[in-house]
């Protein structure tokens, strides 16, 4: 009786220490009430919450010198975290990660937004910063190139000749690796780019510029956008949206609808999982897990919604509490599992389960 007893006090306790409570903080990038980055961090909460994860969030306002200030005065002033999550601005990588290894905080990156010098200058995870656990990222070239797959051959299947521009986000890596995709498949396929224009991912932005493209460019009857903000701009732009192929990244649920309607093409999406999902590293690790002691990165695959597929992902446009999601599937500890297979995918069986 007594073994028994002393077995199953000890399967408690490794319970208890299993959900044994941290604490992270979530740099946002952009402002409060950004769409995208809105349900990213309205994921997190979710992950966090099932995870006993104490979880703080700061803002970075879309400017590098903003979010290195926040993140300054966070750690001056409040209590140091475990861990940080954080999106790297391009031109002050270095400065923050200078800063987190100041105060020993073990942090994830989202995205690979550094290139260049700046990113030989900060070298890879766990080399120059110890305390750079890895990086969650998806190949934006690869994306760019399938937005332009997506929108090219809708332009076809309407009898159209693809006569294309192309609205960037801002003069950064991200932006760039996207468009980069985009003309590596015009280049690949003899089909020309007339221009492209950078709108700082502004839905007003890409509004105005598109009537100047369009004025510039008659011909134009494919909008390639960098961010579904963008190619709501652009759809707002033209007089008659049908004449068109457009489309963007990021699965806004105005993107979606619209591409449901079929007046819109394209988005590609699938990364606003990749905060909760960077949560879920951190669980494992700090239950003992060695993943970010034998790896420095994780690279998730985006998908391309059309109206081919829509009815797969439907189920997303009205999604308000994200609860659903059931994040101890992604565990490797529980799933005895060498490396995480983050499907986007795979949340429709978590929405199916909920409507049972």
């Amino acid at each position: 009786m007594k073994r028994y007893l002393f077995i199953i006090l000890s399967c408690i306790s490794l319970h208890l220490s299993a959900v044994e409570p941290f604490s992270v903080l979530f740099v946002n990038p952009s402002v409060k009430g950004d769409p995208f980055w809105e349900k990213v961090q309205s994921i997190a909460e979710v992950a966090a919450k099932q995870n006993n994860i104490s979880l703080d969030v700061i803002y970075g306002e879309g400017n590098r010198y903003i979010q290195l200030s926040e993140l300054n005065k966070y750690l001056q002033y409040r209590a140091t975290p475990d861990y940080v999550v954080l999106l790297n601005y391009p031109g002050g990588a270095e400065q923050s990660m200078n800063l987190l290894k100041q105060y020993n905080v073990n942090f994830i990156t989202l995205e690979q937004t550094i290139t260049g010098d700046e990113r030989g200058s900060i070298g890879e995870p766990q080399a120059r910063y110890k305390n750079w656990l890895g990086e969650i990222y998806h190949d934006n070239f690869k994306a760019g190139r399938g937005l332009a797959d997506a929108l090219i051959t809708h332009s076809k299947n309407q009898g159209r000749q693809p006569h294309v521009v192309a609205i960037n986000g801002h003069y950064g890596t991200e932006s760039d690796a996207r468009s980069d995709g985009l003309k590596a498949y015009l280049a690949d396929n003899k089909l020309q780019l007339s221009q492209t224009v950078y709108a700082g991912w502004s839905k007003l932005e890409a509004i105005t510029k598109t009537k100047k493209l369009i004025q510039r460019y008659p011909k134009t009857n494919v909008i390639w956008s960098a961010s579904d903000l963008m190619a709501l701009g652009a759809y707002t732009g033209v007089s008659n949206a049908k004449n068109y192929s457009m489309g963007g990244f990021d699965w806004l649920k105005d993107n979606l609808r619209l591409i449901k309607q079929d007046k819109l093409a394209a988005s590609v999406g699938g990364h606003f999982m990749m905060a909760g999902w960077a949560l879920i590293t951190l669980v494992d690790l700090r239950n003992g897990h060695d993943y970010w002691k034998n790896n420095t990165n994780i690279e998730i695959d985006l998908d391309v919604i059309t109206k081919d597929n829509i009815n797969q992902y439907e189920y997303l446009i009205d999604v308000n509490n994200w609860s659903f999601v059931d994040f101890n599937r992604y565990r490797l500890l529980d799933n005895e599992q060498l490396s995480y297979r983050f499907d986007i995918k795979s949340l429709r069986k978590d929405n199916l389960n909920l409507e049972k």
